[in-house]
């Protein structure tokens, strides 16, 4: 699937993102606005399970988050 947008359409969420139509969860910067992509093919990154893409995007997007220390 080929994304011509940076943004793909009907994601919601921060951060960690449910994409309806390919049903997997996306992850994205919200400071950059950038998507996690696969360093092997270079396509959004897709993850089965919320906890697996939790665990990404607090590496992928590196900053305090509110209730942080």
């Amino acid at each position: 699937m080929t994304m011509k947008s940076p943004q793909p359409a009907k994601l919601h969420g921060y951060g960690v993102r449910w994409d309806t139509e390919a049903r997997c969860y996306r992850v994205r910067n919200e400071m950059t606005g950038q998507w996690l992509r696969s360093a092997a093919t270079g396509e959004l990154a897709s993850f089965t399970f919320f906890s697996d893409a939790w665990s990404a995007w607090k590496v992928f997007e590196v900053h305090k988050r509110p209730g942080e220390q």
